[in-house]
């Protein structure tokens, strides 16, 4: 009878709950950014077993440093439970255990039927904190979380989210001529700009559909200069990497002055801005009723503006060469409304206000239907 004590022990420590730990891991275990840039923190929850998506919710502590990121926001929280997101304190009692994380705010979950979160949604993403990364700091910094409670006897494990920022280098600058084969008048060798005196042009750029994610807005005073640099139309410019010219990694809405010239949307600069490391790269220049064009080779961009024009003969093109010849200077080819790449010759077809095209190669053009809105020009298509 001598184990009778240690089986009766072993007997009761059955007989009790065995409790889980709650994990919580960044669904990024790690990014690197510039000062300036925005980062998300997405805390995905899981718990270990034998506990599944069976507890009465979780307090978590999200621990960031003051002094490299500062808190945004919260956003697609997991609502079951949700309780106010509390807000930005001060980590006086290290709660983390990291010195350097000296902030924190508080997102809480509670369910009295202890059935949370629920084992069908395991893992789970809880939300996502965004931070805006302080445009001076540079290093690494990390992102923690800790338990402001858990469910009855559960741990908590946790990883944190390591975030590397890196000083902003110089911007690379470009100098961009193009000319557009609509608006060209061979007599003046420039283009015209109805647009501009009808007031037709958007302050706005008008490339959201080609998924160009910029807020390039222009201005009044800007429209409203005349003579060579007089405004004519938006043009994007793209910078395409080296290895995978297919592949867009900036670009820019800018507009199209009488000369040629593509300038800033806001300052009228000749001199374009990307926030890109200096580097090789091809340099794409498109509009939304002609065919774009592309560099034949990559063009080497640093801060020191270089110089590209597409006008000029013996600038080379990637693939093909479909660029309109005007006497000395190439155009960019007008028709391709639809944004399809294709163009049809079918002869010239005037027009009176609009421009008009038909997207299929076989198709005649019964009837002349608007593809643009705000696009109106009186030249051959």
């Amino acid at each position: 009878m001598k184990y009778s004590i240690g089986l009766a022990c072993l007997l009761v420590c059955l007989a009790l709950p065995v409790h889980a730990t709650q994990i919580i891991q960044p669904s990024t275990a790690a990014t690197t950014v510039s000062g300036g840039s925005v980062i998300v923190f997405k805390p995905v929850y899981t718990v270990a077993t034998p506990d599944n998506g069976a507890e009465t919710g979780l307090g978590l502590r999200v621990h960031f440093n003051a002094n490299a990121l500062q808190f945004k926001g919260v956003s697609k929280a997991f609502a079951y439970g949700l309780q106010p997101v509390g807000e930005v304190s001060v980590d006086s009692a290290n709660e983390d255990a990291d010195a350097s994380t000296d902030r924190y705010l508080t997102l809480a979950w509670v369910d009295v039927t202890a059935q949370w979160p629920g084992a069908d949604g395991l893992p789970l993403t809880l939300g996502e904190v965004a931070f805006d990364v302080l445009p001076g700091f540079t290093g690494t910094t990390h992102i923690r979380t800790s338990a402001s409670d858990t469910a009855d006897g559960e741990a908590l494990q946790s990883t944190p989210m390591k975030v590397t920022a890196e000083a902003v280098a110089e911007p690379v600058t470009l100098k961009l001529r193009g000319m557009l084969q609509g608006a060209y008048v061979s007599a003046d060798a420039q283009m015209r700009d109805s647009l501009r005196t009808t007031n037709s042009l958007p302050l706005t750029q008008p490339y959201a559909a080609w998924g160009h994610a910029g807020s390039e807005t222009t201005t009044t005073t800007l429209l409203a200069t005349t003579g060579n640099d007089a405004i004519v139309d938006w043009v994007l410019v793209e910078l395409r990497p080296q290895q995978q010219p297919q592949t867009r990694v900036a670009s820019q809405a800018a507009l199209l002055q009488r000369d040629g010239d593509v300038v800033d949307a806001v300052t009228g600069s000749t001199s374009l801005s990307f926030k890109v490391a200096p580097g090789d790269y091809y340099v794409a220049l498109r509009h939304r009723n002609h065919l774009g064009v592309m560099s034949a080779a990559p063009l080497k961009l640093t801060a020191n503006a270089s110089t590209l024009d597409f006008t000029q003969s013996t600038t080379p093109i990637y693939g093909n060469e479909v660029r309109i010849s005007q006497s000395a200077v190439r155009l960019l080819p007008t028709g391709d409304a639809n944004a399809d790449f294709k163009l049809i010759a079918d002869g010239p077809v005037m027009t009176k206000t609009l421009c008009w095209v038909s997207s299929s190669p076989v198709q005649k053009i019964p009837e002349r239907i608007p593809i643009f809105s705000y696009r109106a020009i009186e030249q051959p298509i």
